[in-house]
């Protein structure tokens, strides 16, 4: 029987968790495995602190935050110089919304370490909360330490962008190539084993192919700039999301459009052959938007005139009155759900406008939140299925998004929080109101304004300052409407 010593227990735990093998090589990461093995080693070492600083952690990677919180704290008490245990403990109470206590944690371990890692997470803790100076600050002060800190370049290209600094913040944003980003991008090849496909440069003639990235707004919102990139005179075969797929190849119809999540396309070379070149969407505004007169705002995607028709009679049903869509929660836990989402009775100052309200919450909840506003306000929110879920109610199969897009580009007026919605509205060209917190990601900025580069007929509303008041945005969207519907009526 082999002999097995708690250190090398305890080492073994922490690589697992960390993703490396004994000689330091990137490997996948085993959390169950890991948490064994720590349970293990404590149950032999009780109340060791680097075997409760490695089990805080893997709590805080797996999104346990209070329990991450608990360990965390007990070694703070014990161990008050142990620094980095003050960063994950930032990071933890972060993960609750405490960001008070998580900058005070983060200052600390600043104060304790010296390691780029430290000022990095203080940036990180600024982005997305209206503080993009600060941001900015902690970020250069990493970079100040360690110039290569990927994660850094990526936290200077968040806030930049927060502020709109077109000029200066794209070049950082291709740090999310190289691991920057929490989501990871996977890398693409299409030749093989004759070697890695290089990038374009934006101006070489050739075969580029664009793969999507991100979500698929982001993927929407990029798409702007496949016109710009169709006037180099390159042949362009797009990768999208799948389910944007048909959307893209028909507002598109000069790119060569498969949607597909293969990294190698195999989809498509033997149609096409092998690009010269490649390149991420998300990198095409480095190029084509580097101030603010490069966005020019107008519609570029095209929905499907047969789903227009279908859905413009389904809508024409409903009488004649004006047709307005709503939609009021977007994202999920880790893109900050809580930030903006909120139940669709927050509406009833809206709802009071004679309307027809339409549905386009594809959360799975949506069906039972149109019901409650029945209840509760005698209001009726038209939801129908086929054009919001994820999933086809009839084939059961992933839906894309052309009944979606139809359906928006049928309606007079969108009203909805940040999300896909949005996105489609305006690159639709339909008039959207985005009802935006007071803490947005950069793609809505922190810059005070309605205005929304990519799309010149969304008007943000947002939350005042230091908020999460939904009542006054609800408010002057409500406004808004009013005036619309009168300058609607005026023209009829």
């Amino acid at each position: 029987m082999e002999i097995v010593s708690a250190a090398d227990v305890f080492n073994e735990a922490r690589r697992l968790l960390e993703g490396k093998t004994a000689d330091g090589t990137p490997c996948e990461k085993n959390l169950v495995k890991s948490e064994a093995l720590l349970n293990e080693y404590l149950n032999n070492n009780v109340g060791h602190a680097m075997g409760l600083f490695v089990l805080g952690s893997l709590h805080l990677e797996k999104g346990n935050f209070g329990l991450a919180i608990q360990l965390l704290s007990q070694i703070t008490q014990s161990h008050p110089k142990f620094g980095e245990v003050w960063s994950n403990l930032g990071m933890a109470y972060r993960g609750v919304n405490d960001f008070k206590r998580a900058i005070a944690c983060c200052l600390r371990a600043c104060q304790l370490v010296d390691h780029a890692d430290m000022p990095c997470n203080l940036s990180g803790l600024h982005l997305n909360r209206n503080c993009p100076e600060e941001a900015l600050k902690w970020a250069d002060v990493a970079l100040a330490m360690d110039p290569n800190h990927i994660k850094s370049r990526w936290h200077r290209a968040m806030a930049l962008l927060e502020m709109r600094k077109w000029d200066v913040a794209w070049e950082d944003h291709e740090s999310r190539l190289d691991g920057g980003a929490n989501q990871n991008i996977a890398t693409r090849n299409y030749h093989g084993p004759d070697g890695m496909t290089p990038w374009w440069d934006g101006k070489s003639s050739g075969t580029v192919a664009i793969h999507g990235e991100q979500g698929m707004g982001d993927e929407v919102m990029f798409a702007s700039c496949l016109k710009d990139a169709l006037a180099t005179g390159a042949k362009i075969v797009l990768e999208p999301s799948p389910r944007l797929a048909g959307l893209f190849q028909r507002s598109f119809p000069d790119i060569a459009v498969h949607g597909t999540n293969e990294t190698d396309g195999r989809d498509w070379v033997g149609e096409h052959g092998r690009p010269d070149f490649k390149f991420a969407i998300g990198s095409l505004p480095k190029f084509y938007r580097r101030k603010e007169a490069d966005f020019p705002g107008t519609p570029y995607l095209i929905a499907d005139p047969v789903k227009m028709a279908w859905w413009g009679g389904k809508l024409k049903e409903l009488g004649g009155r004006p047709k307005v869509g709503l939609a009021w929660q977007g994202g999920v836990q880790s893109t900050r759900y809580e930030a903006r989402s909120f139940h669709p009775v927050q509406f009833a100052p809206l709802l009071k406008h004679d309307v027809d309200w339409i549905s386009l919450q594809y959360d799975q909840t949506a069906r039972d939140n149109v019901a409650q506003v029945k209840q509760a306000l005698g209001v009726d929110i038209v939801h129908w299925p086929k054009a919001v879920e994820a999933a086809d109610p009839d084939s059961k199969k992933p839906s894309n998004l052309e009944e979606l897009a139809a359906l928006i580009a049928s309606l007079d007026m969108v009203i909805s929080v940040c999300q896909t919605s949005i996105h489609l509205a305006g690159a639709l060209g339909v008039p959207c109101l985005c009802l935006t917190p007071s803490q947005p990601s950069w793609r809505y900025g922190a810059v005070e304004s309605e205005a929304m580069p990519w799309y010149g007929s969304v008007r943000m509303l947002r939350q005042e300052r230091d908020t999460v008041d939904w009542g006054p945005v609800i408010e002057r969207a409500a406004q808004q409407l009013g005036e619309f519907l009168k300058s609607v009526e005026a023209v009829a």
